[in-house]
């Protein structure tokens, strides 16, 4: 399958490169450091440029059949537009240029509207993580908001903590619906998830979680 990556050069995104060229996906990434995809990765496409510009979102879904973005915010920043501007300018450019399958990778707490948290997470969603990340919480919310108006086949997938170490090969999943006991995944199994779920229209136009 042809294929377009965001978020491709660090993180759930390299490690969603890697797999998808070892299953035989013809890869397309937008990276604003080409370099980094390029001189990694064999027979990936690589195009330069940045998710707020809306010629090169367009040139990088152009062809593809499916789209996985796995962007997100990062640094030391207390505002984000990543989701509600970066994500959603590449819905407008799939609605102009063809493909419909989209993927988007999230914070669990920033698409499940009932997220089923233990007491003290609760506690600590309220002490530490709202007020330190709940701008970029908000912004998926807008995401999700303008998502939901569009024509696009998206799934939201919501992760929690993300591991660095290597996969399990197993992991838990729902949808539209809360993954009891949610606290943490490899990348590398994110990944497998996220591409394991490109034709299963049982997740299109609806929100998921992966979880160990």
């Amino acid at each position: 399958m042809k294929l377009s990556v965001f978020g491709g050069t660090r993180g759930t995104g390299l490690q969603l490169v890697e797999k998808a060229l070892d299953q035989g996906h013809e890869v397309t990434a937008l990276a604003r450091r080409p370099e980094i995809l390029g001189e990694r990765f064999r027979g990936i496409r690589v195009i330069q440029g940045d998710v707020f510009n809306p010629a090169n979102v367009e040139a990088a879904v152009r062809g593809s059949e499916a789209v996985i973005s796995t962007l997100g915010f990062v640094g030391r920043s207390r505002e984000t537009r990543i989701y509600s501007e970066g994500v959603v300018n590449v819905a407008k450019a799939m609605e102009e240029v063809g493909p419909r399958r989209l993927i988007v990778l999230a914070a669990s707490q920033g698409i499940d509207p009932h997220p089923d948290f233990p007491w003290y997470a609760n506690i600590m969603m309220k002490i530490l993580i709202q007020p330190m990340f709940g701008f970029a919480y908000r912004d998926m919310a807008k995401m999700t908001d303008l998502l939901a108006q569009s024509e696009m086949d998206w799934t939201l997938v919501g992760v929690p903590l993300l591991t660095n170490g290597s996969g399990k090969g197993h992991y838990r999943s729902s949808i539209s619906k809360p993954l009891h006991h949610a606290f943490r995944i490899s990348r590398a199994d994110v990944a497998e998830y996220l591409l394991s779920i490109i034709d299963d229209r049982a997740t299109f136009r609806k929100w998921t979680e992966v979880a160990w």
